[in-house]
């Protein structure tokens, strides 16, 4: 059994795929510094792993980090490459992290998704990086079967904490302008600002105004991934118009979940959402708040007026993340690629 040397989980997906490792390996939690429980903020720290002894593994497999150790290594990566923001690309360290990415150490540079390698690819390239390292991994993501919805509502979900950036205020808006009264809305969510999107405090008033004085928008806060999924289960479909979103899980988590999505059409969220099959893509850049909101309420309006239409694309929210976006699926890819590195 070949173990395969991972760095901290601290998101849901890396516990669910780091959980099962493909046939013949095993994926082992290595020693490093955990800056993240120091709760330090340094980009350069936070992704660049040092593997302490006396642990060893034939093969890392680290996400957005590059390794330090001799040893042989892939990354996976949602976003740019190095992961070192703010820093600039003149810095010493950014130079050598490029120069650790394009070495013999590095077997293969795994994005999660087209998008992403589109945002890499050249770079990377014109720093010495062999494109034959690069190919596209997609994230797996667990299946669960509906649960019981009330026939008496109609529910849409929005899950995220990054609540403006991620288009809470749309969907409020798209709420309001809906005029049915089966509709209910169940947000969860911080309410926090984030990065990406700047509101107003007016729109901020606006926002809080609106989820406590309309009694059919239940507001959930700091939800254990579990009691999340269980929403999800009983939801009639899932809305996020983002507008600044590397990779959306909580789009692909609803999907297992087999939930009809709404959301935006930016970044790697139509290589995710199959329009058209189990939800739409909106078109949200160079668009008002007014009129993405009139766009989300027109969509659900057919959803809500269509229960065959409903069924339909809860069902195909599940085949896409079979065809996909499933632990086997992804488990074989990498098998073939461990194989092929260690031989």
């Amino acid at each position: 059994m070949r173990v395969i040397g991972i760095s901290n989980r601290t998101r849901y997906w890396q516990h669910f795929v780091f959980s099962d490792a493909p046939e013949g390996y095993r994926y082992a939690r290595m020693l490093d510094i955990p800056w993240h429980v120091l709760k330090v903020r340094n980009q350069f720290l936070a992704h660049t792993k040092l593997f302490l002894p006396p642990k060893r593994a034939d093969i890392y497999h680290t996400y957005n980090s590059v390794v330090v150790n001799r040893a042989p290594w892939v990354i996976e990566v949602e976003s740019y490459l190095p992961r070192y923001k703010p820093m600039r690309e003149t810095h010493p360290l950014y130079k050598w992290a490029l120069r650790r990415l394009a070495g013999d150490d590095c077997k293969a540079i795994l994005y999660t998704s087209a998008y992403t390698a589109a945002m890499n690819r050249d770079k990377l390239i014109s720093a010495g990086v062999d494109p034959a390292k690069m190919q596209v991994l997609y994230r797996a993501v667990e299946q669960f079967a509906p649960g019981e919805r009330d026939p008496r509502h109609f529910t849409i979900l929005f899950a995220g904490n990054g609540f403006y950036r991620k288009g809470g205020v749309e969907l409020l808006k798209a709420f309001q302008r809906l005029d049915r009264p089966e509709a209910r809305l169940w947000i969860i969510s911080t309410l926090e600002v984030d990065w990406g999107v700047e509101p107003s405090a007016d729109v901020i008033a606006y926002a809080e105004r609106t989820i406590v004085g309309d009694e059919r928008i239940t507001l959930h806060r700091g939800l254990p991934h579990d009691q999340v999924t269980a929403l999800m289960r009983k939801s009639d479909v899932f809305v996020s118009t983002t507008f600044a979103d590397p990779f959306n899980n909580t789009i692909l988590e609803a999907m297992g979940c087999q939930v009809p999505i709404i959301c935006s059409d930016i970044s790697s969220l139509p290589e995710i959402v199959a329009h058209g099959r189990n939800g739409w893509l909106l078109p949200v850049k160079d668009r008002s708040s007014d009129e993405i909101a009139e766009d989300i309420s027109a969509h659900l309006r057919k959803l809500i007026d269509d229960s065959m239409m409903r069924a339909h694309m809860s069902k195909a929210s599940l085949d896409v993340v079979r065809e996909r976006f499933d632990l086997r699926v992804r488990n074989a890819r990498l098998k073939e690629l461990y194989d092929g590195i260690l031989g």
